[in-house]
């Protein structure tokens, strides 16, 4: 268990990898000289892409078995990577193909099959299980931002996305490797029925109202981070800000994301997972308003805890998806509750192009995220009390 959870995590850690691609856009656009816009678009893609894995790894997982989805998964997410810089000397549409649908896909399948099995090892401590595997996806902007900087600036992007490739196949490889189940996973599910009486099947959630609360709420809770992520580091400088300084925002902001992700669900298998998700949005807010209204250092403040916040939902999400509708069916299950994030990624770009377009410009669009994350607040209300 201790070996599979290890390399799972760093796995998991690779997932991540689309988080630091802020960094890579100013490098991207020097070597190929493509749009802003159409180097951003890859991150949107990949988001979207990744959900899409998660749905067919869950069904599949059933299939075929969750070891061979891990294996797939981890198949696709290398070859992804390494044929993304390949892609950076022809057009967009490669990278959109092999960083936005191969790795996307890839990532997908693995972060289903090693989530659902983490809770399924502590089933009566899914925020811990989950927050353990969570937080590792949230180190990378930590770690790799940095490795990427110093490879992007010496090296150049195709350099530096073959470097991250083979980092993502030895991991792919450890993690197949020891990768294990619970040696009685129907009797571990039994004890989950202390959370939730009644373990819903993906078709019996997608009939139930209280799924369709949590998908609205998950949406609206992660669009100010998808409205800043991609951009951090260019807002940042444009606002008069140094590139190490933003650079290092990106950085500290990963390690509060990472924070966030395991503090928060550990803390909620205690204090209740609504409370530390209000917490999350009430801070999500205030990292909007940083960004819309501030200047000098609020801005990367703003930046910080909106990284941070996106670490707590995801953090509390799956845990919360386990508590709402069972642990039997949770890897699905929680796939489904991702189409949110699908629906975030893709509303991001198009909000922040349709309001530029009628001359809203600078941070005026943060406020739009700080509504995001009040409605947010609203609708995981309403579901908290929806018997």
């Amino acid at each position: 268990m201790v070996l599979m959870m290890i390399t799972g995590a760093v796995m998991i850690f690779f997932t991540g990898f689309v988080h630091v691609w802020s960094v890579y856009v100013p490098y991207v656009i020097h070597a190929t000289h493509w749009p802003q816009s159409s180097v951003t678009m890859a991150f949107y893609l990949s988001n979207c892409f990744f959900v899409a894995g998660n749905i067919l790894g869950g069904k599949l997982h059933g299939r075929i078995g969750a070891r061979k989805v891990l294996v797939l998964g981890g198949a696709l997410n290398t070859a992804g990577v390494l044929l993304a810089g390949v892609s950076l000397r022809y057009n967009p549409v490669l990278l959109y193909l092999t960083y936005g649908a191969m790795m996307g896909i890839g990532e997908g399948f693995v972060y289903t099959v090693i989530l659902d099995t983490a809770q399924k090892w502590f089933p009566t401590r899914t925020g811990f299980a989950s927050g353990i595997i969570v937080t590792s996806g949230g180190l990378t902007g930590l770690i790799l931002a940095p490795v990427s900087r110093a490879l992007l600036s010496s090296k150049g992007p195709v350099a530096a996305l073959t470097v991250v490739g083979l980092m993502v196949g030895a991991a792919w490889i450890l993690s197949s490797v020891f990768f294990a189940l619970p040696q009685d996973t129907a009797a571990d599910n039994q004890k989950n029925l202390v959370s939730a009486k009644k373990q819903y099947t993906p078709e019996q959630m997608l009939r139930s109202g209280k799924y369709y609360l949590l998908l609205a709420g998950f949406f609206f809770a992660l669009l100010p981070y998808y409205l800043i992520s991609p951009v951090s580091q260019t807002f940042q400088t444009e606002r008069g800000l140094s590139e190490a300084t933003a650079v290092s925002a990106v950085m500290i902001g990963a390690m509060v994301n990472a924070g966030f992700r395991l503090i928060l669900p550990t803390l909620a298998d205690r204090i209740g997972r609504f409370a530390c998700l209000f917490i999350t949005l009430a801070v999500s807010v205030l990292s909007m308003l940083f960004l819309a209204l501030g200047s000098g250092s609020l801005l990367p403040m703003g930046v910080i805890l909106a990284y941070g916040c996106f670490g707590g939902v995801m953090g509390n999400f799956p845990s919360l998806t386990s508590m709402i509708f069972g642990l039997k069916h949770a890897g699905v299950n929680y796939s489904f509750v991702m189409i949110g994030m699908i629906l975030s990624a893709l509303s991001a770009p198009l909000m922040t192009t349709l309001l530029q377009g009628i001359g809203m410009t600078g941070g005026t669009l943060f406020f739009f995220g700080a509504g995001a994350a009040g409605i947010a607040f609203l609708l995981l209300a309403r579901l908290k009390n929806v018997k």
